[in-house]
């Protein structure tokens, strides 16, 4: 919690007191840093036995919900009257920005990886663990979800501005990858949901662009 209030603030800082040019990219950095920073202290303590194991069903998994998971956040989008990301594709008027094939490294590349890492193979596993003590796996399932996806929305809105419908999906996201970390005991399947669903966004972002 500390980590993600950090990075937000740090975030905001940087786009304010950097020129417009360079903002972005050193705020972008700092939240990443913000994220890593915690994974890599909390995993030098201990980690989750078999979490980073690696099996061929995570792509499928991935590939599977991360698309599920991109036509329900059209569905959203256009049952609140919304532009619809899926199946019908956006455009930026006029080219594409000058930035958008960094945003895709780092869309696809890395944030999927960072935020997994963060909030579910730190904080969903963290917190798994301590009410599992009390309450059982059931209850400690349930919260270490709510707590995770709370996080993961929250650090979202904290960064910048989105719709109700953007919420909801990253809501659907943040379930979607806690239920495939406590349910196969690996954290890639989530990691793989994650990358697919922004993936096949900016995917339809530009063939709306260049096709449109």
């Amino acid at each position: 919690m500390v980590a993600t209030g950090i990075g937000a603030l740090g975030a905001r800082a940087v786009s304010v007191l950097l020129p417009a040019g360079d903002a972005p990219a050193a705020a972008q950095a700092v939240i990443w840093v913000s994220l890593a920073a915690p994974v890599v202290v909390a995993w030098s303590r201990s980690r989750p036995l078999g979490l980073l194991r690696f099996r061929g069903l995570d792509v499928v998994y991935g590939v599977v919900f991360g698309v599920i998971l991109r036509f329900c956040q059209g569905v959203i989008a256009q049952s609140e009257g919304g532009p619809v990301s899926w199946p019908s594709v956006p455009s930026i008027p006029g080219t594409l920005p000058d930035g958008f094939f960094g945003d895709v490294v780092g869309g696809v590349a890395v944030a999927p990886m960072l935020e997994e890492l963060f909030f579910r193979g730190v904080v969903l596993v963290c917190a798994y663990t301590a009410v599992r003590r009390w309450s059982g796996r059931i209850a400690g399932g349930v919260a270490a979800t709510a707590i995770s996806t709370a996080l993961f929305v929250g650090a979202h809105l904290l960064v910048a501005p989105i719709s109700a419908s953007d919420v909801w999906a990253l809501a659907l996201v943040g379930v979607v990858a806690a239920a495939l970390v406590l349910g196969t005991g690996r954290i890639w399947a989530a990691v793989a949901t994650h990358v697919v669903f922004n993936a096949t966004g900016l995917a339809l972002v530009a063939v709306g662009t260049l096709w449109g």
